[in-house]
């Protein structure tokens, strides 16, 4: 085993601490930063700067062009920016000859009436779902295998006849 001389362990003792005393700056929290200086008063001067008529010339204009014409320039596959087509427009009503009875349940004093998924009873108004969208109706009458309804903007009361294929 070698030996160093008592002052190399020194020498590497105060190398060391150098060291660290470099690298403690580092390691304290910033500063606040200083708020921004005054921008001086330009004075203006009798030279004149040459200028580039090119570059004003080259400012980039974006045209929304949709499609077929144009397209997304980083996603050009995309058809997010396609026209959508209009789904309903809006003086089309629901039908309501879509309206299905599809059964009657309760005693003979108090009976509710299953239209197209859902349940009315006498008096009752409601809204039900059709194909079209939704329909207001008041249910008037149920008997044994019919119900009398009144749909909201119609003249005409509507008598649903209940269905008799599956018995």
């Amino acid at each position: 085993m070698r030996t160093f001389p008592p002052f190399c362990h020194g020498i590497r003792a105060l190398a060391a601490g150098g060291l660290m005393l470099c690298f403690v700056p580092a390691c304290k929290p910033a500063a606040p930063a200083a708020p921004p200086a005054k921008p001086a008063a330009v004075k203006p001067s009798a030279v004149a700067f040459p200028t580039n008529s090119a570059s004003l010339a080259s400012a980039s204009v974006f045209e929304q062009l949709m499609p077929p014409k144009g397209r997304d320039p980083f996603f050009p596959n995309s058809h997010r920016r396609d026209p959508q087509p209009v789904k309903g427009s809006p003086q089309e009503k629901p039908l309501a000859s879509e309206l299905v009875l599809k059964g009657i349940v309760g005693s003979a004093n108090h009976r509710l009436a299953l239209v197209n998924d859902d349940i009315l009873e006498v008096g009752e108004q409601g809204s039900v779902k059709v194909p079209g969208g939704h329909v207001e109706l008041k249910c008037l009458e149920i008997g044994e295998d019919y119900a009398l309804i009144k749909v909201t903007g119609e003249l005409e009361t509507k008598r649903l006849q209940l269905s008799k294929k599956g018995l």
